[in-house]
Protein backbone atom coordinates (compact mmCIF):
# COMPACT_ATOMS: atom_id res chain seq x y z
CA UNK A 1 0.00 0.00 0.00
CA UNK A 2 0.91 3.60 -0.45
CA UNK A 3 0.95 4.71 2.75
CA UNK A 4 2.67 1.58 4.45
CA UNK A 5 5.43 1.97 1.81
CA UNK A 6 6.17 5.34 2.59
CA UNK A 7 5.51 4.75 6.78
CA UNK A 8 8.29 1.51 5.86
CA UNK A 9 10.06 1.91 3.12
CA UNK A 10 13.02 3.81 4.81
CA UNK A 11 13.00 1.83 7.85
CA UNK A 12 13.56 -1.40 5.99
CA UNK A 13 16.61 -0.40 3.95
CA UNK A 14 17.91 0.89 7.02
CA UNK A 15 17.42 -2.60 8.73
CA UNK A 16 15.20 -0.64 11.57
CA UNK A 17 12.30 -2.88 10.60
CA UNK A 18 12.77 -6.97 9.40
CA UNK A 19 10.01 -7.66 7.28
CA UNK A 20 11.24 -11.21 7.28
CA UNK A 21 10.54 -14.01 10.01
CA UNK A 22 11.53 -17.70 9.61
CA UNK A 23 8.88 -19.50 11.78
CA UNK A 24 9.86 -22.64 14.41
CA UNK A 25 6.43 -24.43 14.06
CA UNK A 26 5.99 -23.61 17.94
CA UNK A 27 3.86 -20.22 17.90
CA UNK A 28 0.32 -20.52 17.68
CA UNK A 29 -1.83 -17.64 17.04
CA UNK A 30 -1.27 -14.21 15.53
CA UNK A 31 2.30 -13.62 14.10
CA UNK A 32 2.28 -10.42 12.38
CA UNK A 33 0.27 -8.11 13.76
CA UNK A 34 -0.45 -4.60 11.64
CA UNK A 35 -0.48 -2.93 15.25
CA UNK A 36 2.77 -3.56 16.08
CA UNK A 37 4.52 -0.75 15.29
CA UNK A 38 7.66 -3.11 14.17
CA UNK A 39 5.61 -5.14 11.52
CA UNK A 40 5.72 -3.21 8.31
CA UNK A 41 2.01 -3.71 7.39
CA UNK A 42 -0.69 -1.57 8.30
CA UNK A 43 -4.24 -3.75 7.50
CA UNK A 44 -3.08 -7.17 7.09
CA UNK A 45 -2.88 -9.71 9.50
CA UNK A 46 -1.24 -13.21 9.21
CA UNK A 47 -0.83 -16.70 11.60
CA UNK A 48 -0.84 -19.83 12.18
CA UNK A 49 -2.66 -21.98 14.52
CA UNK A 50 -0.75 -25.33 15.35
CA UNK A 51 -3.94 -27.98 16.47
CA UNK A 52 -3.51 -30.57 19.04
CA UNK A 53 -7.24 -31.72 19.27
CA UNK A 54 -7.98 -29.25 21.65
CA UNK A 55 -10.41 -26.08 20.76
CA UNK A 56 -9.08 -23.29 19.59
CA UNK A 57 -12.25 -20.18 19.80
CA UNK A 58 -12.01 -16.63 18.22
CA UNK A 59 -14.25 -14.07 17.82
CA UNK A 60 -13.37 -12.57 14.51
CA UNK A 61 -15.60 -8.86 15.61
CA UNK A 62 -15.05 -5.95 12.94
CA UNK A 63 -12.32 -8.58 10.89
CA UNK A 64 -12.48 -11.18 8.35
CA UNK A 65 -10.76 -14.32 8.38
CA UNK A 66 -9.23 -16.93 5.39
CA UNK A 67 -7.80 -20.08 6.86
CA UNK A 68 -5.94 -22.75 4.92
CA UNK A 69 -4.89 -25.72 6.19
CA UNK A 70 -1.20 -26.61 5.57
CA UNK A 71 -1.38 -30.25 6.75
CA UNK A 72 -3.39 -32.62 8.84
CA UNK A 73 -7.12 -32.90 9.93
CA UNK A 74 -9.71 -29.87 10.95
CA UNK A 75 -12.90 -29.02 11.82
CA UNK A 76 -13.91 -25.39 11.67
CA UNK A 77 -17.41 -24.16 13.39
CA UNK A 78 -18.38 -20.91 12.01
CA UNK A 79 -21.55 -19.57 13.78
CA UNK A 80 -23.09 -22.93 13.98
CA UNK A 81 -22.03 -24.18 11.25
CA UNK A 82 -19.31 -27.08 10.81
CA UNK A 83 -16.66 -27.52 8.00
CA UNK A 84 -13.90 -29.79 8.03
CA UNK A 85 -11.18 -31.71 6.11
CA UNK A 86 -7.98 -32.20 5.34
CA UNK A 87 -4.88 -31.95 3.96
CA UNK A 88 -2.76 -35.29 3.79
CA UNK A 89 0.91 -35.00 3.24
CA UNK A 90 1.02 -31.24 3.18
CA UNK A 91 1.12 -28.45 0.08
CA UNK A 92 3.33 -31.12 -2.26
CA UNK A 93 1.64 -33.76 -1.96
CA UNK A 94 -0.32 -33.75 -5.38
CA UNK A 95 2.87 -32.88 -7.09
CA UNK A 96 3.76 -29.92 -10.10
CA UNK A 97 0.23 -28.76 -11.69
CA UNK A 98 -2.03 -30.17 -8.96
CA UNK A 99 -3.21 -28.87 -5.91
CA UNK A 100 -4.80 -30.15 -2.70
CA UNK A 101 -5.39 -26.59 -1.55
CA UNK A 102 -8.94 -25.80 0.45
CA UNK A 103 -9.54 -22.32 2.26
CA UNK A 104 -12.63 -21.32 4.55
CA UNK A 105 -13.55 -17.60 4.50
CA UNK A 106 -15.13 -16.92 7.66
CA UNK A 107 -16.66 -13.19 8.09
CA UNK A 108 -16.99 -10.34 10.58
CA UNK A 109 -18.88 -10.67 13.54
CA UNK A 110 -18.53 -14.74 13.67
CA UNK A 111 -17.45 -17.16 16.50
CA UNK A 112 -15.27 -19.55 14.97
CA UNK A 113 -13.80 -22.84 16.87
CA UNK A 114 -10.96 -24.93 15.56
CA UNK A 115 -9.57 -28.45 16.40
CA UNK A 116 -8.04 -31.43 15.16
CA UNK A 117 -4.24 -32.19 14.91
CA UNK A 118 -1.91 -29.87 12.64
CA UNK A 119 -0.76 -26.58 10.76
CA UNK A 120 -3.88 -24.10 9.88
CA UNK A 121 -2.80 -20.61 8.26
CA UNK A 122 -4.87 -17.69 8.57
CA UNK A 123 -5.06 -13.89 7.10
CA UNK A 124 -7.46 -11.51 8.81
CA UNK A 125 -8.30 -7.66 7.75
CA UNK A 126 -10.30 -5.09 8.58
CA UNK A 127 -13.99 -6.11 6.56
CA UNK A 128 -15.81 -3.87 4.14
CA UNK A 129 -19.18 -5.57 4.56
CA UNK A 130 -20.90 -8.92 6.13
CA UNK A 131 -20.74 -11.45 3.84
CA UNK A 132 -21.73 -14.91 4.71
CA UNK A 133 -19.24 -18.14 5.39
CA UNK A 134 -17.68 -19.58 2.53
CA UNK A 135 -16.01 -23.00 2.16
CA UNK A 136 -13.84 -23.91 -1.43
CA UNK A 137 -13.04 -27.90 -1.04
CA UNK A 138 -9.63 -28.86 -2.76
CA UNK A 139 -12.07 -30.55 -5.91
CA UNK A 140 -13.15 -27.00 -6.36
CA UNK A 141 -9.51 -25.67 -6.58
CA UNK A 142 -8.17 -24.96 -10.21
CA UNK A 143 -4.44 -24.15 -10.67
CA UNK A 144 -3.50 -21.79 -13.46
CA UNK A 145 -0.12 -21.79 -15.40
CA UNK A 146 1.47 -18.70 -15.53
CA UNK A 147 4.41 -16.91 -17.16
CA UNK A 148 6.87 -19.22 -19.25
CA UNK A 149 10.35 -20.79 -19.33
CA UNK A 150 12.49 -19.86 -16.02
CA UNK A 151 9.69 -17.44 -14.68
CA UNK A 152 6.67 -19.76 -15.28
CA UNK A 153 4.53 -20.88 -12.22
CA UNK A 154 1.43 -23.02 -11.26
CA UNK A 155 -1.02 -20.13 -9.18
CA UNK A 156 -3.66 -21.73 -7.76
CA UNK A 157 -6.28 -18.57 -6.40
CA UNK A 158 -8.30 -19.41 -3.41
CA UNK A 159 -10.79 -16.86 -2.27
CA UNK A 160 -11.39 -13.27 -3.40
CA UNK A 161 -14.05 -10.42 -3.27
CA UNK A 162 -14.97 -11.91 -6.52
CA UNK A 163 -16.73 -15.25 -5.25
CA UNK A 164 -16.51 -14.93 -0.92
CA UNK A 165 -14.93 -11.91 0.53
CA UNK A 166 -15.47 -8.30 1.50
CA UNK A 167 -11.65 -7.52 1.56
CA UNK A 168 -8.72 -10.73 1.39
CA UNK A 169 -7.48 -12.11 -1.78
CA UNK A 170 -5.99 -15.72 -0.89
CA UNK A 171 -4.22 -18.24 -3.27
CA UNK A 172 -0.63 -20.70 -3.57
CA UNK A 173 1.88 -19.91 -6.51
CA UNK A 174 4.16 -22.96 -6.72
CA UNK A 175 7.18 -22.38 -8.36
CA UNK A 176 9.73 -25.52 -9.50
CA UNK A 177 13.34 -25.42 -8.80
CA UNK A 178 15.45 -22.91 -9.87
CA UNK A 179 12.40 -20.80 -11.39
CA UNK A 180 10.70 -17.13 -10.75
CA UNK A 181 7.84 -16.00 -9.36
CA UNK A 182 6.54 -12.30 -9.30
CA UNK A 183 8.01 -11.89 -12.78
CA UNK A 184 7.88 -9.59 -14.64
CA UNK A 185 7.70 -6.97 -11.98
CA UNK A 186 4.33 -5.45 -10.88
CA UNK A 187 3.43 -3.56 -7.76
CA UNK A 188 -0.15 -3.04 -6.26
CA UNK A 189 0.69 0.51 -4.26
CA UNK A 190 -1.83 3.12 -5.62
CA UNK A 191 -5.45 3.08 -5.56
CA UNK A 192 -5.79 3.78 -9.15
CA UNK A 193 -8.17 0.79 -10.15
CA UNK A 194 -9.37 2.62 -13.40
CA UNK A 195 -5.70 2.65 -14.21
CA UNK A 196 -5.17 -1.02 -13.67
CA UNK A 197 -3.77 -0.62 -9.97
CA UNK A 198 -5.28 -1.18 -6.39
CA UNK A 199 -3.52 -0.17 -3.26
CA UNK A 200 -2.98 -3.48 -1.30
CA UNK A 201 -0.23 -4.73 1.43
CA UNK A 202 0.99 -8.76 1.18
CA UNK A 203 2.17 -11.73 2.65
CA UNK A 204 3.40 -14.85 1.67
CA UNK A 205 4.65 -17.82 3.56
CA UNK A 206 7.14 -19.62 2.07
CA UNK A 207 7.25 -23.95 1.89
CA UNK A 208 10.18 -25.81 0.29
CA UNK A 209 9.32 -29.75 -0.79
CA UNK A 210 13.24 -30.34 1.55
CA UNK A 211 13.41 -30.81 4.57
CA UNK A 212 16.73 -30.10 6.51
CA UNK A 213 18.41 -32.70 7.23
CA UNK A 214 20.45 -32.48 10.90
CA UNK A 215 23.99 -32.75 8.78
CA UNK A 216 22.94 -30.03 6.59
CA UNK A 217 24.88 -26.81 6.48
CA UNK A 218 22.32 -24.74 4.64
CA UNK A 219 19.28 -26.97 3.80
CA UNK A 220 16.67 -25.61 1.16
CA UNK A 221 16.44 -21.97 0.43
CA UNK A 222 15.54 -19.51 -1.91
CA UNK A 223 15.76 -15.35 -2.71
CA UNK A 224 12.95 -13.10 -1.63
CA UNK A 225 13.20 -9.76 -2.95
CA UNK A 226 11.87 -6.29 -2.05
CA UNK A 227 12.00 -3.12 -4.23
CA UNK A 228 10.70 0.34 -5.25
CA UNK A 229 13.15 1.74 -7.34
CA UNK A 230 13.48 4.50 -4.87
CA UNK A 231 14.33 3.79 -1.37
CA UNK A 232 13.88 0.45 -1.04
CA UNK A 233 16.37 -2.62 -2.71
CA UNK A 234 16.77 -5.55 -0.38
CA UNK A 235 17.38 -9.47 -0.68
CA UNK A 236 16.44 -11.80 1.77
CA UNK A 237 17.85 -15.37 2.47
CA UNK A 238 14.49 -17.35 2.64
CA UNK A 239 14.12 -20.99 3.74
CA UNK A 240 11.35 -23.37 5.07
CA UNK A 241 8.34 -21.83 7.20
CA UNK A 242 9.74 -18.30 6.19
CA UNK A 243 7.04 -15.17 6.79
CA UNK A 244 7.31 -12.37 4.76
CA UNK A 245 5.73 -8.96 4.72
CA UNK A 246 5.52 -6.88 1.71
CA UNK A 247 3.94 -3.50 2.15
CA UNK A 248 4.32 -2.37 -1.21
CA UNK A 249 6.78 -2.45 -4.05
CA UNK A 250 8.09 -4.81 -6.32
CA UNK A 251 8.74 -8.25 -4.53
CA UNK A 252 9.79 -10.77 -6.78
CA UNK A 253 11.03 -14.24 -5.11
CA UNK A 254 13.33 -17.41 -6.74
CA UNK A 255 13.76 -20.91 -5.35
CA UNK A 256 16.88 -22.16 -5.69
CA UNK A 257 17.55 -25.31 -7.69
CA UNK A 258 17.69 -27.59 -4.45
CA UNK A 259 13.62 -27.32 -4.67
CA UNK A 260 10.07 -26.93 -5.20
CA UNK A 261 8.73 -23.95 -3.40
CA UNK A 262 5.27 -23.21 -3.03
CA UNK A 263 4.41 -20.10 -0.90
CA UNK A 264 0.52 -19.21 0.52
CA UNK A 265 -0.38 -15.36 -0.25
CA UNK A 266 -2.73 -13.15 1.09
CA UNK A 267 -3.68 -9.31 0.17
CA UNK A 268 -5.50 -6.75 1.83
CA UNK A 269 -6.39 -3.26 0.79
CA UNK A 270 -8.87 -0.67 1.10
CA UNK A 271 -11.15 -1.54 -1.82
CA UNK A 272 -12.66 -5.20 -3.12
CA UNK A 273 -10.77 -5.60 -6.29
CA UNK A 274 -6.89 -6.16 -7.43
CA UNK A 275 -5.60 -4.79 -10.16
CA UNK A 276 -1.40 -5.77 -10.37
CA UNK A 277 0.42 -2.71 -12.77
CA UNK A 278 3.40 -4.29 -15.12
CA UNK A 279 6.44 -2.14 -14.25
CA UNK A 280 6.96 -1.06 -18.12
CA UNK A 281 10.76 -1.74 -18.65
CA UNK A 282 9.78 -5.89 -17.82
CA UNK A 283 6.76 -5.79 -19.71
CA UNK A 284 8.95 -7.22 -22.95
CA UNK A 285 9.03 -10.46 -20.78
CA UNK A 286 5.29 -10.71 -21.55
CA UNK A 287 5.87 -10.62 -25.28
CA UNK A 288 8.13 -13.10 -25.05
CA UNK A 289 5.95 -15.76 -23.85
CA UNK A 290 4.21 -15.21 -26.96
CA UNK A 291 7.05 -15.89 -28.82
CA UNK A 292 7.98 -19.22 -26.92
CA UNK A 293 4.63 -20.60 -27.13
CA UNK A 294 4.24 -19.60 -31.01
CA UNK A 295 7.70 -21.90 -31.67
CA UNK A 296 7.20 -24.84 -28.81
CA UNK A 297 4.07 -25.33 -30.54
CA UNK A 298 6.01 -25.22 -34.20
CA UNK A 299 8.72 -27.37 -32.48
CA UNK A 300 11.08 -25.90 -34.74
CA UNK A 301 14.70 -26.10 -33.27
CA UNK A 302 16.72 -23.80 -36.15
CA UNK A 303 15.64 -20.42 -36.46
CA UNK A 304 17.30 -17.98 -38.88
CA UNK A 305 18.06 -14.90 -37.89
CA UNK A 306 15.75 -13.34 -40.67
CA UNK A 307 12.86 -14.85 -38.59
CA UNK A 308 13.66 -13.99 -35.38
CA UNK A 309 13.78 -10.36 -36.97
CA UNK A 310 10.01 -11.35 -38.34
CA UNK A 311 8.94 -12.52 -35.01
CA UNK A 312 10.44 -9.36 -33.19
CA UNK A 313 8.46 -6.80 -35.50
CA UNK A 314 4.92 -6.69 -33.70
CA UNK A 315 6.60 -5.90 -30.89
CA UNK A 316 8.91 -3.17 -30.72
CA UNK A 317 11.75 -4.41 -29.10
CA UNK A 318 15.26 -2.13 -28.72
CA UNK A 319 18.24 -3.97 -29.32
CA UNK A 320 18.84 -4.79 -26.02
CA UNK A 321 15.32 -6.57 -25.56
CA UNK A 322 16.27 -8.37 -29.02
CA UNK A 323 19.72 -9.44 -27.60
CA UNK A 324 18.09 -10.57 -24.41
CA UNK A 325 15.28 -12.99 -26.48
CA UNK A 326 18.23 -14.39 -28.85
CA UNK A 327 19.89 -15.36 -25.80
CA UNK A 328 17.13 -16.49 -24.09
CA UNK A 329 16.45 -18.76 -27.58
CA UNK A 330 19.71 -20.26 -27.36
CA UNK A 331 19.70 -21.32 -23.76
CA UNK A 332 16.17 -23.27 -24.74
CA UNK A 333 17.97 -24.85 -27.27
CA UNK A 334 17.15 -23.26 -30.70
CA UNK A 335 20.00 -22.54 -33.19
CA UNK A 336 19.55 -19.11 -34.41
CA UNK A 337 21.54 -18.92 -37.34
Amino acid sequence: MESTVKKYANRIEMNRVNPHIRYNGKKSGLILDPLRDEVPLQILGFGIYQLKSDFVTKKTKEKEMVLVPQDGRFEIEVNGKIFSGERKGGPFSFGPGQSNASALYVPCNSRVQLRGKGEIAFFEAPALKEKPPFYLSPQEAKVVSRGNWIWRRDITPLISPKDASSNLVVGETYSPPGFWSGTPLHQHDKDQFQSGESDHEEVYYHRFNLKKNPRDQFGPYGVQILMDGKRMSKAYLIGEKSIFAIPGGCHPVVASPVSELLYLWGLAGKGEELAMRDIPEFIHLKSFEEIFKTLDEGRKKVLPKEEVDRMCEPYSFTDEQQYLLITMLKEKGYDVA
